[in-house]
């Protein structure tokens, strides 16, 4: 259950993000915000809890998934003044802190959250199947070889990453996709076309296969994100 949600996150904070070079805004990485995340989701643990209560989280449809998770997230949100003000400081830059937050929330809840788990393995079914499945066997073959490289690499690097601020793990890990792509060139090529290594729609839905299969294969890499 904590892999295949785990994949919808590899995707969206960090393959789709360093296949396709484009800037992204990270609230800085600093002992205070992560304290102020990690309350944040003890709060909600607190209110899914009661709302488990209520009504058993694992019985719910996506729909009601979704609108348990929103009402929390924002009511936890909204009652805490510090994090208000940092938001409402922001100006332009608010709306992409406030997903990087949802993200690392998300994480925290499935590390010390167990009630949340039904409810993030609902909303995780309706988002991840159909980007992150390979079409083909060969695609598979491929998809299989990238990741189990990836993990391969970075596993041993835990130590160090975990010495680095999270803007300066994104590029450890980029680097590392990087080189894997190009040494599977040919291969890429031969499945998405001459231009392929050029295109970065492809190279992002690819980005998205193997990050799906690399966060069950090493999800302990995903989770240095929330340190």
């Amino acid at each position: 259950m904590k892999t295949q949600f785990l994949s919808l996150l590899f995707f969206v904070s960090l393959f789709g993000t360093a296949l396709t070079s484009h800037a992204q805004t990270a609230a800085p990485d600093t002992v205070g915000e992560h304290k102020m995340l990690k309350m944040l989701a003890v709060d909600m643990c607190r209110q899914l809890e009661q709302e488990n209560k209520k009504k058993p989280l694992s019985g719910l449809t996506q729909a009601d998934a979704q609108q348990v998770f929103v009402r929390v997230f924002t009511q936890a949100v909204t009652s805490d003044k510090q994090l208000m003000d940092r938001v409402g400081g922001m100006g332009s830059e608010a709306r992409a802190y406030g997903e990087q937050m949802g993200r690392r929330v998300v994480l925290l809840l499935l590390q010390d959250c167990p009630v949340s788990h039904p409810l993030l393995m609902r909303l995780g079914e309706s988002q991840t199947p159909a980007a992150a499945a390979a079409t083909t066997p060969e695609e598979a073959k491929l998809v299989n070889t990238l990741s189990a490289e990836f993990c391969s690499a970075m596993t041993p690097r835990i130590k160090e990453l975990k010495g680095l601020s999270s803007e300066k793990r994104l590029p450890v890990v980029s680097g590392q996709l990087e080189i894997s792509f190009k040494a599977h060139s040919k291969e890429i090529q031969q499945l998405y076309g001459a231009n392929a290594m050029n295109d970065s729609g492809k190279l992002r839905a690819l980005g998205t296969k193997v990050g799906a299969q690399s966060a069950q294969q090493c999800p302990s890499i995903m989770l240095l994100f929330v340190e």
